[in-house]
């Protein structure tokens, strides 16, 4: 199998919408972490409630080390290298990095807060700094974990929470282990892991082959669930098995058309919109919960991004653009220093706001942990995967999936240095140019995503000369390319009419991948008011949102990430509109 890493391109720096967000939150959120709080719990071994705040110094160092690669910003980075060193003192001689004390050890969200550290650990490695004394670290902790949960020790089913699925969920770092060791050891580890199905219920890779719906599948958590199965395809990239590939890509489809919402996220059935319970059909409906946790958001961009490597499909992409635009910036605060935990209702219902994610650990337990919540430290890194999730180098060239305004600098099949520049202005203006500079020419390979959702063949020039771009597949350019070569894309923005799947009559809009939402403030205090099915008309804009439309019968609606962004209750939105 094709190995690649994490980031494929030498580096992107976006200058759009994505690229704001990214430095807002590097500066307000990943900056201003208490880093060193974060790595205590570990240092003490204090965690004796089973609680989970083992997992938040593994999520924002992760987060913080994809945002540094996208952003270069060096102050981060120099917080990234000291926490890493500092977490490293509290390994000890047995290679243990536990937050629980020794007797509470394997119980709670013990495994899901070692899984967390060595996710940031390795990224540190793949990312900032390739030091063989990182790898002996995570080595020395799996090697202690497999001391403690393994074939001749304790079942990782019964070694955490969600009947499996929360401990399980570290297959996919152990398969990374194994990647930079190539010490067998580990991927029988893994291959351990896989085979006990990771779920007490039923084995949830075989679940999936099967058709069983997302929601029956294990206890139906979503988050762990997808990182069980982010795991299988990590594994299948190394063993070729086509059952864990069956299984990921089948996954994939059965949550993409029976989950995600329209703004790209997903969850359902409890308080905080955890678990899958159908959610594309239950989006107009608050009897199931809450709608859409953050974590789940990334983690479906994380999904995704697994198998758009694997199969190349660039409607996978289109799922990707749809949940960064929608469900990641309009859940991010403006100045980008905390994230939404539970989603806004869609319908104009009691939680149809964004509101701050609070501090989990001292909501739960009454000890404040410093603002901390699984959300706030996963949204930064939902937004940082746009870095990987944009252009991915394959062994002929370039794959291009998304078109915000940035530079994207490469290395061609010969390993010649280039660039790619992208500008126009997307997602809010259609017109988008590339435009390529290297040394020399070379043949090669440039693969251009041409969105799904175009109705009709796209408007497209290479060089001032037409070309013919299908929607739903890339517009393939293998040819000698020179420096100064452009592509430049035509795409329809004209606001497209959704009706909800699940049957209520409500409709909502969409322009390219931007969802449209009514605000309280643009409609005098009112945010659930019928709405024409005639598509609506581009305003002026006005200070604080990105977008304003008028539809037919006088109602504003905006782009959903301005919408309710002040993360005030009384400021209100809908997404599904009843039809005038």
């Amino acid at each position: 199998m094709k190995k690649m890493s994490l980031v494929s391109v030498d580096s992107i720096r976006f200058k759009g919408l994505l690229g704001d967000g990214l430095r807002k939150t590097v500066a307000t959120r990943l900056n201003a972490a208490n880093y060193t709080m974060l790595a205590d719990p570990f240092r003490f071994r204090n965690e004796a409630d089973n609680g989970w705040r083992c997992e938040f110094w593994g999520k924002v160092v992760r987060s913080a080390i994809l945002a540094w690669k996208a952003t270069g910003d060096e102050e981060l980075l120099k917080k990234i290298r000291a926490t890493v060193q500092d977490i490293i003192t509290t390994q000890t001689a047995d290679g243990c990095i536990s937050s629980y004390p020794a007797e509470r050890q394997l119980g709670g969200w013990d495994v899901w807060g070692r899984k967390y550290i060595l996710a940031g650990l390795i990224r540190y490695y793949e990312l900032a700094e390739q030091d063989p004394a990182i790898l002996e670290v995570c080595k020395k902790l799996v090697d202690h974990l497999m001391t403690q949960v393994g074939p001749d020790a304790n079942s990782i089913l019964k070694s955490g929470q969600h009947g499996g699925l929360a401990p399980a969920s570290i297959l996919f770092v152990i398969v990374k282990l194994y990647r930079y060791t190539q010490d067998e050891k580990y991927l029988n580890y893994a291959k351990w892991i896989a085979d006990t199905g990771c779920s007490e219920v039923h084995k949830i890779y075989d679940a999936a082959i099967a058709g069983t719906f997302p929601k029956d599948i294990g206890n139906g958590k979503a988050y762990e669930m997808m990182s069980c199965f982010l795991g299988l395809a990590e594994l299948y990239r190394e063993v070729g098995d086509e059952r864990y590939f069956k299984a990921a890509v089948k996954f994939y489809e059965m949550v993409r058309d029976r989950e995600i919402y329209i703004t790209g996220i997903g969850g359902l059935r409890d308080v905080v919109g955890e678990f899958w319970y159908d959610g594309k059909f239950n989006q107009c409906t608050d009897e199931f919960g809450a709608h859409g946790e953050t974590c789940v958001t990334t983690t479906w961009i994380q999904y995704c991004y697994t198998i758009l490597r694997l199969t190349e499909d660039p409607t996978i992409a289109d799922e990707i653009e749809c949940s960064l635009y929608n469900g990641i910036l309009g859940a991010m605060m403006p100045d980008g220093s905390n994230f939404t935990h539970r989603n806004p209702d869609f319908t104009g219902g009691e939680w149809a706001c964004k509101i701050p994610a609070p501090d989990q650990i001292g909501l739960i337990f009454k000890t404040p942990y410093d603002g901390n919540d699984c959300c706030k430290a996963q949204g930064p890194e939902g937004l940082a995967m746009a870095l990987p999730c944009t252009a991915i180098r394959n062994d002929k060239g370039l794959n291009v999936n998304l078109f915000e305004d940035m530079e994207i600098t490469f290395r061609t099949p010969s390993e010649q240095a280039a660039k790619l520049v992208i500008t126009g202005g997307y997602p809010l203006n259609g017109d988008v140019k590339l435009s390529l500079a290297l040394s020399a020419p070379e043949t090669f390979t440039l693969n251009v995503r041409i969105p799904a959702w175009q109705k009709s063949d796209v408007a497209a020039k290479i060089n001032g000369i037409p070309c013919p771009a299908t929607p739903g597949t890339y517009l393939t350019l293998e040819r000698e390319w020179k420096n100064g070569d452009t592509i430049e894309l035509s795409f329809d923005l004209t606001p497209q009419l959704q009706k909800d799947p699940g049957g209520s009559g409500r409709i909502a809009f969409k322009v390219g991948p931007i969802v449209l939402a009514q605000d309280s403030r643009l409609n005098n205090g009112e945010s659930d008011l019928p709405v024409s099915s005639d598509l609506p008309v581009r305003l002026e804009t006005k200070e604080g949102f990105s977008q304003i439309w008028k539809t037919a019968n006088g109602v504003l609606l905006c782009d959903y990430m301005s919408a309710g962004n002040s993360f005030q209750r009384e400021d209100r939105l809908t997404v599904w509109s009843k039809e005038a």
